[in-house]
């Protein structure tokens, strides 16, 4: 029997959440999500609606959010921006967010290595649009021209 397009609805919006603790289910409509969110297994951060942390951490902690995008084949060209909580301890973070709406994205927090110094690992979080919006203004975080990175090379540089 012919799939009568159900695999190209699954490309077009993806139903996530629900579940039994009172989570709301969204319905994704991104592509960059829906193909991230297919590319890797995600779990989601308990009590955090809309937001998971990549299953296969091991795989993917040595990957810059750019080159995961680019692995996952998200095909467009995307902006970053960096955030050091230089007052707190908190670990910086890069946030890419995935198309011009800003409605969905990937937050990575950059985690160094104090013994050694070129060791920086990453935990990559994939935010639908609830999630996204909550995480970006519990953090105070605006993605403006003051926090963006210009290029590849440069983001390199600010999370050494």
């Amino acid at each position: 029997m012919p799939n009568c397009g159900k695999e190209e609805e699954k490309l077009i919006a993806l139903k996530i959440g629900g579940g039994d603790k009172g989570h709301i289910t969204e319905v994704v409509h991104d592509p960059v999500f829906i193909k991230l969110f297919a590319q890797f297994r995600w779990k989601m951060i308990p009590n955090c609606t809309g937001r998971y942390t990549c299953r296969d951490h091991k795989l993917v902690c040595s990957v810059t959010p750019i080159d995961l995008l680019q692995n996952a084949k998200a095909g467009q060209k995307f902006e970053q921006y960096y955030c050091n909580f230089a007052a707190t301890k908190k670990d910086p973070i890069i946030v890419v967010p995935f198309s011009n709406d800003r409605m969905t994205g990937l937050i990575s927090y950059i985690k160094h290595d104090f013994d050694n110094d070129e060791d920086v690992k990453y935990v990559h979080t994939l935010n639908s649009p609830s999630g996204f919006q909550r995480k970006l203004e519990a953090i105070g975080m605006l993605l403006c021209d003051e926090n963006l990175v210009k290029d590849y090379e440069e983001s390199e540089t600010n999370v050494s």
